[in-house]
This record gives structure tokens, sequence and C-alpha cells, in this order.
């Protein structure tokens, strides 16, 4: 289902960039290489990581409290060909939840999963007037998530799973609608769309 959603928005992304052509010129740049900080919702990566684990805890039994998420912290690369920017995004997020342990009353234990995502991803510019840059994008590469246990009890440090458990799954990230606002040296981006990082990222861009 996610290589079907990935699919459909990259035809979605290149159909804007079609509809919206205009001479290449009005997208060339001195700077080709562009450095991005930025932060998602992280809605989905935290909802699917919550929906995992209520599975597992209508099978044993337990009752899950405190459950947080910490959104995606993001750092990215991008090299400018034009109307097209090709580069690399990675990606940090923390989800975490305390539970009882075969009906405790007491929050027996605490489970911290650590998401560092590795995306490449592609750009489409398709409008571009003074400051103002409207684009797409398509990403898709793995996410690797780290999971471990910590006893808060005595019930929980005699149960609690302190080995490490690793796990690789596909990630990938899709944003038709996004702007940046900014000269050739800095600007500031928002990007609309769903996949693993969520459904909003914004940020800052530095050019050189």
């Amino acid at each position: 289902m996610k290589i079907k959603v990935f699919a459909l928005s990259l035809c979605l992304v290149a159909g804007l960039g079609q509809t919206q052509a205009t001479p290449s010129s009005r997208y060339s740049s001195d700077k080709r290489s562009e450095f991005r900080i930025g932060y998602s919702d992280g809605l989905t990566l935290g909802t699917a990581s919550f929906w995992g684990m209520g599975i597992g805890d209508a099978l044993t039994g337990t009752k899950r409290q405190d459950q947080k998420g910490s959104g995606v912290i993001g750092l990215g690369y991008r090299y400018s060909l034009n109307r097209f920017r090709v580069g690399l995004d990675l990606g940090f997020a923390s989800v975490s939840s305390k539970y009882d342990y075969a009906g405790s009353k007491q929050k027996d234990i605490k489970e911290t999963q650590i998401n560092f995502i590795v995306m490449p991803v592609a750009e489409l510019t398709y409008y571009k007037k003074g400051v103002v840059e409207l684009y797409g994008s398509v990403a898709a590469g793995i996410d690797l998530t780290n999971t471990k246990e910590e006893g808060l009890t005595e019930t929980g440090k005699a149960h609690a799973d302190t080995k490490a458990r690793n796990a690789t799954d596909f990630a990938f990230q899709v944003n038709p609608i996004a702007v940046c606002v900014g000269n050739d040296h800095i600007g500031g981006f928002l990007e609309a769309g769903v996949g693993t990082k969520g459904f909003l990222t914004a940020g800052v861009s530095l050019k050189f």
C-alpha cells in the first residue's frame, strides 16, 4: 500500500511540473548546494508505533499510559540541477510509553523506541517568482528502529526485556505542496504531505 501511494504521488509531482513549465533560466542559481534543518510533526510515525503496541497489549492484557512522541528532527542536503534537486534526508525521532505487567496497577515498565530515518529525495520546482518558490518532493528509504525496556518497579525490573531489539522498515515521504521563501543565501520552508515523517515539515535552508 505504501509503495502504491509513493508511486501515485511521484506521478502527481511530475504532472505539476509539466503543467507549470517555464523557462529553466528562471530556476538557475549560482548556489548549487543547500543544507536544511527542519522539524516534522511525526504523527504517522507515532500512530503506527502506538498501534503496533496496542496489538501486543490486547494479547497480553497490559495497560499502556503516558504515550509520547518527539516528532522528527531532520537534516537534509540538496544539490540543484535547475528545476530539479536531488539529495538526502536524515531524521531522528523517539516514541515512549509506560505500561503495567500482568494486571499490575503500577507503571512497571517504560518502553522507548528510537527511530533513525535515511531517505534519498528528489524535488521539482514548478513555480518561482521573486523570493517565493513552490515545489514538490518524493523520498524513499529506510527506518531503523531500536526498542528497549526499562524496569520502573521491582516487578518491572524482573520482567523487562533489557536487550535492545532492532528492526528495519520501509520509509517514505511525499510532499506535493511545499513553499520556500528566501533569497540565494537563506530561506524558510513549509512542506505538506504524508509519510513516515508526518504531515507537516517546517525549517530553514542555507544555500552555498
